[in-house]
């Protein structure tokens, strides 16, 4: 059996259901924007969910589009969202990322930096301390907290992880 009767059995024409997606990103996705819980090329259109990397011109868009698989169909047999109506699936985002942009660079170069694990550790617990101590919410601190872990451990160097632990 070839891959186009594969998908063909296991499921049929991409109904933009956003299954793929929002449950196993694509190769692509995880090289653009490794931090992101959820594909910032998806969009809900009031219709259907869209991925804008199939749509760029030229032959950056064919690369994406050939590499996606566009217009070759489902290939998931344990995608049951293909029986339910198509809706967006989306999370919503958080309100405001409460990390400034000049911060967020900041810690991503503190993160290429031989910077042991207690260290950041002991750092990210007086973060909170202080946060507490200016009044910011709970739930405020716990989107600081997982924005800054990510943006250090997403570009956090590899020997790193492996010498410090």
């Amino acid at each position: 059996m070839d891959i186009l009767e594969y998908i063909n059995s296991a499921g049929g024409e991409c109904i933009g259901c956003g299954f793929c997606c929002l449950k196993a990103k694509c190769g692509a996705s995880q090289r653009l924007y490794p931090g992101a819980d959820v594909c910032p090329a998806l969009e809900w259109n009031e219709e259907r969910h869209i991925c804008h990397l199939m749509e760029l011109p030229g032959t950056l868009g064919e690369l994406y589009r050939e590499g996606l698989y566009a217009g070759e169909g489902c290939c998931s047999g344990l995608n049951s969202w293909r029986r339910e109506p198509i809706v967006d699936r989306i999370p919503p985002k958080p309100a405001d990322n409460p990390i400034p942009p000049i911060m967020q660079k900041f810690i991503r170069a503190l993160s290429k930096q031989f910077v042991s694990s207690d260290l950041i550790h002991l750092t990210m617990r007086h973060f909170i301390h202080l946060l507490k101590k200016d009044g910011m919410p709970d739930s405020q601190i716990e989107i600081a907290i997982k924005k800054c872990t990510q943006y250090f451990s997403n570009d956090r160097s590899k020997f790193n992880e492996e010498f410090m632990g």
